[in-house]
């Protein structure tokens, strides 16, 4: 049988199992320290402070002009989706990382239990882009943040993807921390 791997530019080296076990081992403890640190991140991105929002933003949904209060549907967390939209395209124009991760979402009973709502806040006006959900055979809240994305997403980038968290406190308050879904091109 002919090795393959050793003509190929790049392909690691050919070495007898205890080397192998060795490497392993050493790529292991950096692993391991990699995945604390991306813990230790974690926790501290949970513990930013939050940001105060009106609840009387308003929004549109199927039954016209709401507040960002009803779109928590009487639960205690409201965890929006911001959906990049491109107003006036069809559809295969709309953004394709939105439309993948959007797809991912279907049975919204586990997070009902924990007292949470899901709703996509679509960047675009609601007639054009629930036409979209309807072709996407898509279920969940469906709402049209267009005219308010300037309070909802104060300070960040309006036009890009944003996952954020609200709490019906008083006041309601978010946490928006500007990672991004990039579009596969």
């Amino acid at each position: 049988m002919t090795d393959f791997m050793k003509d190929e530019p790049g392909a690691p080296k050919v070495v007898d199992r205890s080397t192998f076990h060795a490497e392993l081992e050493a790529l292991r403890v950096r692993e391991k320290a990699h995945t604390h640190e991306g813990d230790a991140i974690a926790a501290a991105r949970r513990r930013l402070p939050m940001v105060e929002v009106d609840s009387a933003t308003p929004l549109i949904g199927e039954r016209g002009k709401v507040t960002l209060l009803d779109t928590f549907e009487g639960r205690r967390m409201l965890l929006a989706y911001y959906f990049m939209w491109n107003t006036g395209h069809p559809a295969p124009e709309q953004c394709e990382g939105c439309t993948w991760v959007t797809s991912q979402v279907r049975e919204l009973s586990y997070i009902h239990s924990r007292d949470v709502t899901f709703a996509v806040f679509c960047q675009g006006p609601y007639e054009e882009s629930v036409r979209y959900r309807d072709f996407m055979g898509w279920e969940m809240p469906w709402y049209s943040a267009k005219d308010s994305l300037d309070t909802l997403l104060a300070g960040r980038r309006v036009g890009r993807m944003h996952i954020v968290c609200y709490c019906d406190k008083d006041p309601i308050s978010s946490r928006l921390t500007g990672r991004q879904v990039a579009a596969w091109r």
